[in-house]
């Protein structure tokens, strides 16, 4: 007990003074299930690979993907998932797999959902949520919130059966800047009719980019590819990712995601070679919009920037999409010498137990933050008092099925010999009436 309290009092002075420090966040969301929509996760994952590449690590990144067609056994590339035809090939030319490198998925399946995506945004988690799954940012973060799939005026849809509504996301976003969760927000859209799920946010220093306007649809890229037999990424998706990944990586991203490949990418354009150093500004989120818009694209994108404090020309890409070239101002900006003491006082007495918290902060940090492998995570007591109601009794319905199978198949047969004896009888009966 007197170590998990130090851990915890050592915990929360880390997450001030990171909060201070104007860090990145970012929460990436992919809301269609069913192997027809290979291209949404698709979507998903180019942008949590690029991002990663560009300095955000996966502790910063809540990964949200409602299905895994690299799972699925319709994928002739098992394990793998990729945006431009040519997959599995083993050049140094050949597409990105983009589960070349590990994939923290921190939501899957039907932990997809509408409330979920609400909980991390407001930071109105259930009891014993670990902080894996928890957007832990402050008044000096900038946050990248990413939503891609089936949408229409004023909602993106969810397993095809519930809906993400622009008042909903307009009051999440409200209470976001009410609680300081932002300093500056960036929403990326990729759905139909995507500029209509901003159009009831008032909240501050939030800037929006949108795939598609009122009335208009978002467009998958290309053809349909041969092997794999369904679309491989939407338009915005794919020239954000190529965008990207012609950026030079982070001094600390992940060693998969810096050889040389086209990124999965339509390919062109001039890539700038070796690691980006830190510090740098690059390029402006004026040139990503004027790169996207250049492309030969199917729908035409929409950019909010009146609620911006910095025009768009003066924003550079990484303020976002990678590790911040410098920090937001805020008031605690160091930590005071009290502070700093504490921490070690605290630090001291941690160590003097440390088998014990060690243990209990390993288990504490692996909670919930599974690789994105193709297995179906164990629920345990605790998750299963968190499940919907109806979700509960699916599940105690097949369970009850599964341990009962043996004794209805006995019954069933048991009823079978019945009716065939009966019917026999029957038979030799009227055959000795007749005759």
């Amino acid at each position: 007990m007197h170590a998990a309290l130090c851990t915890t009092l050592l915990l929360v002075l880390h997450v001030s003074s990171s909060r201070a420090s104007g860090d990145n966040w970012a929460v990436i969301v992919s809301s269609s299930r069913y192997w027809l929509n290979y291209r949404h996760s698709s979507n998903a994952f180019g942008v949590y690979q690029a991002i990663r590449r560009l300095g955000i690590p996966d502790s910063n990144i809540i990964l949200m993907v409602s299905e895994q067609p690299a799972c699925s056994p319709r994928n002739v590339y098992a394990a793998q998932l990729y945006m431009s035809p040519g997959g599995g090939n083993t050049s140094s030319t050949s597409p990105l797999n983009l589960l070349s490198s590990d994939a923290e998925v921190d939501y899957r399946g039907r932990d997809v959902s509408v409330d979920s995506v609400l909980r991390v945004l407001t930071g109105h988690h259930l009891a014993g949520t670990p902080a894996s799954k928890r957007l832990r940012s402050g008044p000096g973060s900038r946050v990248l919130l990413y939503l891609t799939g089936h949408g229409g005026d004023e909602f993106l849809k969810f397993h095809d059966e519930e809906e993400l509504l622009a008042a909903d996301l307009a009051s999440a976003v409200h209470q976001m800047a009410a609680g300081g969760r932002y300093g500056e927000l960036l929403l990326v859209a990729d759905t139909c009719q995507a500029s209509t799920l901003y159009r009831q946010i008032d909240a501050p220093n939030m800037l929006a980019v949108a795939s598609s306007k009122l009335g208009k649809s978002s467009y998958a890229h290309g053809y349909i590819d041969p092997v794999v037999g369904q679309h491989l990424v939407d338009q915005i998706s794919l020239h954000l990712h190529t965008f990207l990944w012609r950026l030079p990586p982070h001094p600390a991203a992940p060693a998969a995601l810096t050889h040389p490949t086209d990124g999965g990418g339509s390919g062109g354009g001039r890539r700038a070679h070796g690691r980006r150093k830190s510090g740098g500004g690059g390029p402006s989120m004026q040139e990503l919009i004027s790169y996207i818009t250049g492309q030969q694209l199917a729908s035409e994108i929409e950019v909010q920037a009146e609620r911006s404090p910095r025009r768009l020309g003066a924003i550079p890409v990484t303020d976002f999409f990678g590790a911040a070239a410098d920090q937001l101002p805020t008031k605690h900006a160091t930590a005071d010498p009290v502070s700093m003491r504490s921490a070690a006082a605290l630090t001291q007495l941690a160590q003097q137990d440390g088998e014990q918290s060690g243990s209990q902060q390993q288990q504490q940090q692996q909670h919930g933050k599974a690789e994105a492998q193709c297995s179906t995570p164990v629920q345990t007591e605790q998750q299963w008092q968190e499940v919907p109601l109806f979700e509960l009794l699916q599940a105690a319905g097949a369970t009850v099925n599964s341990a009962q199978g043996q004794r209805h198949a006995t019954e069933a047969a048991a009823v079978a010999a019945a009716w065939a004896v009966a019917v026999a009888l029957s038979r030799l009966l009227l055959f000795r009436r007749w005759k």
